[in-house]
C-alpha cells in the first residue's frame, strides 16, 4: 500500500469524487505528442523519482494504454515548449 500525505490524500478523494474533468479531446492530442515525439532525436536520461509518483504514472498509463515513459517525454516537450507551466 503507498502512503500518501495529507495533500495527495485529498487530491485522491478529488479524483475519486469525479471533480476533475477531462479538457478537450485528450486521446487526439496524446495522438498528436507521440507522432512529434516518435519523429524527434532523442538522448537518454536518467532521473530520480518518488515511488509514490512513480507508481501513480504507471497506472494512469496502464489506464490510457500509453507506456509511462511516453508520458513523461510529453510533459518535457511540453512543458519546455511552453504549453503547460509549473504553479508554485
Amino acid at each position: 500500500m503507498i502512503k500518501l500525505d495529507e495533500f495527495e490524500q485529498d487530491i485522491l478523494q478529488s479524483v475519486e469524487n469525479n471533480e476533475w474533468k477531462v479538457k478537450g479531446e485528450v486521446k487526439e492530442r496524446i495522438a498528436e505528442l507521440q507522432r512529434t515525439i516518435k519523429n524527434q532525436n532523442k538522448k537518454a536520461l536518467s532521473i530520480r523519482v518518488s515511488e509514490n509518483d512513480l507508481y501513480a504514472l504507471k497506472q494512469k498509463a496502464l489506464e490510457n494504454a500509453i507506456p509511462y515513459q511516453n508520458i513523461i517525454q510529453m510533459l518535457i516537450h511540453q512543458y519546455s515548449a511552453d504549453k503547460i507551466r509549473l504553479s508554485v
